[in-house]
């Protein structure tokens, strides 16, 4: 993170300015002068990586005052804020390391903030990337989404992230992605759009998390916070429910919200939400059996309820939620659900209960 002061004889514009430097993330405003004798003094004693002044002040302008930052401290890169174009040749003439017009945006500050980390060869702050599968494929960085040039990016980024920190052959992603498109033409497809998605990451402030290692790619996991890799490893610990993990499943199977990568048909999609949508029913019934174990039957019928809204017609979902009905003495409910269960399984599937089930409420 880079030092900064602010230099400015209207003070809504250092109060402006000191925000979208703060909300920057790359910036630590240190000082802000309304008074540029005031800065000065400031100068001689605190060293700062640059300074933003305004040109045009009442005692004296920005480029005289750029002059004595330089004679203090050579190093500091100089940035002008002003209203009027004219200046900015005088002040390149300067050497300033940029200038920006007010009204100043968040997106030509960053670009300014870039520079000044890239030049005095710093660390580049990188944002935290959050990814979310459940529902419509979304990435994020910080409090901004990414946007990628194309679908195909999207989904050349999903698929990594899908494959958990293995390396995938460029020819599988070829097949899996491009399948319509034979040899050369596929592998052109592929390169071009991993450049998309490697220059979107890069423009929101994301260090790329892709490795290359012998023909193979690989997304790494710890770039990243992501609803599906959370899920598929608490899934993967395969441990009973009980009072030590018990919220840990609920929020587990509170990261469900949709299903995987929603409104894409793709062939390796359908492959695993259909895996994915069977371990989120495994976590209810997991859920609902350890409240049904410790009598508090409404908190089961709760998450089975929820996983009926999903799947309406899954046999063992059916069951378990009309037998913790009757251990709550709610056989009316019971009967009502089977009914509509029963009703159900026949006009769509021309199935009736089977015997365990209808035994059950006999």
């Amino acid at each position: 993170m880079i030092k900064v002061i602010i230099i400015d004889d209207e003070q809504p514009s250092v109060d402006k300015l000191e925000k979208l430097l703060r909300d920057s993330g790359l910036a630590s405003v240190e000082g802000k002068f309304t008074e540029p004798l005031e800065a000065l003094e400031f100068l001689k004693e605190n060293k700062v990586d640059a300074v933003f002044l305004d040109i045009e002040m009442p005692d004296m302008d920005g480029i005289e005052l750029a002059s004595h930052i330089v004679d203090l401290q050579g190093g500091t890169d100089v940035v002008f804020v002003t209203a009027y174009n004219r200046y900015a040749v005088e002040a390149f003439c300067l050497n300033a390391l940029d200038y920006l017009m007010k009204p100043v945006t968040a997106e030509r500050l960053k670009e300014t903030l870039d520079r000044i980390i890239e030049g005095k060869g710093l660390p580049m702050q990188s944002e935290e990337m959050q990814v979310r599968c459940f529902g419509r494929f979304s990435v994020s960085a910080g409090r901004e989404g990414v946007k990628f040039r194309t679908e195909k990016a999207e989904e050349l980024l999903a698929f990594l992230i899908d494959k958990r920190d293995c390396f995938v052959s460029r020819r599988e992603i070829v097949d899996s992605i491009w399948e319509e498109f034979d040899g050369d033409r596929a592998l052109a497809h592929f390169n071009t759009t991993l450049h998309y998605v490697k220059k979107a990451l890069l423009l929101y402030g994301i260090r790329i998390p892709i490795t290359y290692d012998r023909g193979g790619y690989k997304f790494n996991l710890k770039a990243l916070t992501c609803d599906y890799l959370k899920f598929s490893s608490f899934v993967e610990k395969s441990e009973d429910a009980g009072p030590e993990n018990i919220l840990e499943y609920e929020e587990t199977a509170g990261l469900y919200t949709r299903e995987y990568l929603s409104g894409w048909e793709y062939g390796w999609v359908e492959r695993k939400r259909l895996l994915l949508e069977e371990q989120f029913i495994r976590l209810l019934l997991e859920i609902a059996e350890y409240y049904k174990g410790t009598g508090n039957y409404r908190k089961g019928i709760d998450w089975l309820k929820a996983g009926l809204m999903r799947e309406p017609l899954h046999r063992e979902l059916n069951y378990r939620l009309a037998e913790i009905l009757l251990l709550a003495n709610e056989r009316m409910l019971a009967v009502k659900y089977y009914e509509l269960y029963s009703k159900e399984l026949k006009k769509k599937l021309k199935q009736q209960p089977d015997d365990a089930f209808r035994k059950l409420l006999r």
